[in-house]
């Protein structure tokens, strides 16, 4: 489906190739992961595939491209929009029209399809990825994960033969971001798409990809089966990384493999941390935080923070957690409870006095 060799390209500004001798075969129905460091090249790689590169970017290129028997550096985007589907790292990015039906019939319009056959593929593509019931909803109205699924969606009623997503997870919450890749691997099994995806959440897609392909400065460092990747790669998730320091063989790809299979080293381990983060001086403690807009969003929130330790917030969105960052440095005030930072009570402070002992940034 995909045969890249010896591919090589720099932008028109760039003093050194963002593509190095790059040589590339996908087969059809495969689910491929590029992953690497920023600037590595993958997303470079993937504008390759339908022509965005160089059609859109400039620059200079060598070597040979061919996707489903087409080469994109001789065709361009037009004639590559019905064979690959791309979905960008920002749904908004992409999105042209208002309403959910309009903007995913919007590239339908333009490949001027018979009137009838655009409502079938509309009604088609909507219900496969579970956005029939949002079809008159304004897009600014949807979250994250269904304005991704709509981006998708609009891809897919050409009916291309391959989808390329860049970092398509990036911007979602732990379950939205489960939902699109359980709706990516219906789509890789079920119609035999192609799929390939450039992600730096790796946790997130290891269990479902085929194949990794690993990027270090424009060049192709490795290409295998998960597994096999994840046993050599430069960086690796943290439980891969654990698997490789313990000399787990073969490395599990999941939480669940992990415990089914090393369960008694996993339960040492968390005896271990449990009796170090009980040793550690407590520098942050929440006692019955609640508070609400218009109605309750924070209920009795209890933790403490430990010197020296990483703490995840975790939830999906609107869940609460900057709501609670928020309060914890007094941008808001809690409602009910207190919040003690090294020693002191936040309720008797200035914002400015909180902030120099807990630093804030946020998302923007």
């Amino acid at each position: 489906m995909i045969q890249i060799n010896t591919l090589t390209y720099s932008y028109p500004t760039s003093p050194r190739p963002a593509l190095q001798d790059v040589t590339l075969h996908v087969a059809a129905g495969e689910f491929v992961l590029i992953a690497g460091e920023s600037g590595s090249g993958k997303s470079t790689l993937l504008r390759c595939l339908n022509g965005l590169v160089p059609h859109f970017s400039g620059g200079t290129i060598g070597g040979t491209v061919r996707v489903n028997g087409l080469d994109p550096i001789a065709l361009g985007v037009t004639a590559l929009s019905r064979h690959v589907g791309f979905v960008l790292q920002t749904p908004e990015a992409q999105a042209v029209l208002d309403t959910v039906e309009a903007d995913i019939a919007f590239g339908l319009e333009n490949a001027a399809i018979p009137p009838a056959e655009m409502a079938a593929r509309v009604d088609e593509v909507m219900a496969l990825l579970g956005l029939t019931a949002l079809r008159d909803r304004q897009l600014s109205t949807l979250s994250g994960g269904e304005r991704q699924r709509v981006a998708i969606a609009s891809a897919l009623a050409l009916r291309p033969q391959i989808l390329a997503l860049d970092e398509p997870t990036s911007q979602l919450d732990p379950q939205a971001a489960a939902d699109l890749l359980d709706a990516l691997v219906q789509l890789n099994k079920e119609l035999g798409l192609t799929i390939v995806l450039v992600e730096h959440r790796l946790e997130r897609v290891l269990p479902y990809v085929t194949r990794v392909v690993w990027m270090e400065n424009g060049r192709l460092l490795l290409d295998a089966p998960p597994r096999e990747a994840m046993s050599i790669a430069p960086q690796a998730p943290p439980l891969q990384q654990l698997g490789r320091r313990l000399g787990w063989s073969p490395l599990p790809l999941t939480v669940r493999e992990a415990r089914k299979r090393f369960g008694d080293e996993l339960g040492d381990l968390r005896s271990e941390v449990r009796r170090t983060l009980q040793a550690r001086r407590t520098l942050m403690k929440v006692e019955g935080v609640t508070f609400g807009y218009d109605k309750p969003l924070l209920r009795d929130v209890c933790f403490t923070v430990g010197e020296g330790e990483a703490v995840a917030v975790l939830g999906s969105n609107g869940s609460g957690k900057s709501t609670l960052l928020r309060c914890l440095i007094g941008l808001l005030k809690v409602e009910a409870g207190v919040v003690e930072i090294n020693g002191r009570l936040t309720t008797t402070l200035e914002t400015a006095d909180i902030c120099r002992e807990a630093a804030y940034l946020p998302q923007n």
